[in-house]
């Protein structure tokens, strides 16, 4: 056939299209993706197929032709009604239910070891992905200077991830074995507080005294004057000094406060945390 103005019969203008997709499914470039992929070579051998039978069946019966092109079409332009057609699969080609019925469940198992298959795909092209300033990044806007990682957390993962991790961080290791580094850290649970939301028992325990004056207090005076002083001297707010340096800070500054870690104790390699089920899968 060739592509002219004049108007072509349902069966010739499906010839055309079917033409037209098994082209496209050979024309570069390919899909990346494995199941696009596949899906695409099946698409362009059943285009071919049904293009080859249908030309055959124009040359032996146009009017059989005609009445498939207007099925395949579909009642409103798209495509075939996959419903009525199921049914006509169990009637012509299964010809009994549970033939069809086993049909949809291997349909189903075969659709889940696809979405298993894309998903392992998609994660190992996640991984192999390079993004530019990855740790930086990560620590996104805090300030923080170091990464702290509960041993016991470490341990309770999977081994595959623990070799991995393992493995990096021998690589990063012998990287850096030339730059000077501190024999050993001390690492302090706790969390960081609000100046202003502190009480005088925590704010002694983090080293910050509490000013309510603005300047300091006279020596000589009497309990009577020393209260008049105060009240015509006291602030709306306090200043608070830092009693190792002596820095000043306002009441909004944040303040390291020691806790209790509610990690468990690695316990010589024993201790485990369950992760989530899907973590390092």
């Amino acid at each position: 056939m060739t592509d002219t103005n004049e108007t072509r019969t349902p069966a010739e203008q499906l010839l055309v299209d079917l033409a037209e997709l098994h082209m496209r499914t050979h024309a570069s470039p390919l899909p990346k993706h494995p199941a696009a992929m596949g899906w695409q070579a099946t698409s362009g051998s059943m285009a071919a197929g049904f293009a080859r039978a249908l030309h055959a069946l124009m040359e032996a019966d146009p009017s059989k032709a005609t009445e498939i092109a207007e099925w395949f079409d579909g009642p409103f332009g798209e495509g075939p009604d996959s419903l009525e057609h199921t049914d006509w699969t169990g009637r012509h080609i299964a010809q009994s239910p549970e033939v069809l019925e086993q049909w949809s469940r291997d349909a189903r198992e075969a659709a889940a070891r696809a979405l298993e298959a894309t998903e392992a795909w998609e994660k190992t092209e996640k991984e192999q992905q390079v993004e530019p300033d990855a740790i930086h990044k990560h620590f996104g806007l805090s300030y923080t200077n170091y990464l702290v990682l509960p041993r016991t957390l470490l341990q309770s993962m999977p081994d595959e991830w623990q070799t991995k991790f393992v493995r990096l961080l021998d690589e990063m290791e012998e990287a850096f074995a030339h730059v000077p580094q501190a024999e050993a850290y001390d690492v302090t649970a706790g969390e960081d507080a609000i100046l202003d939301e502190l009480g005088p028992d925590l704010l002694e325990k983090v080293g910050i005294t509490e000013d309510f004056y603005d300047a300091p207090v006279p020596e000589d005076l009497g309990p009577f004057d020393l209260a008049e002083w105060k009240a015509e001297h006291e602030k709306a707010s306090p200043s608070y000094h830092r009693v190792s340096d002596g820095a000043e800070l306002d009441g909004q500054s944040y303040v390291f406060v020691p806790g209790t870690d509610p990690v468990p104790h690695y316990n010589r390699g024993r201790t485990r945390v369950e992760p989530k089920p899907e973590s390092g899968q």
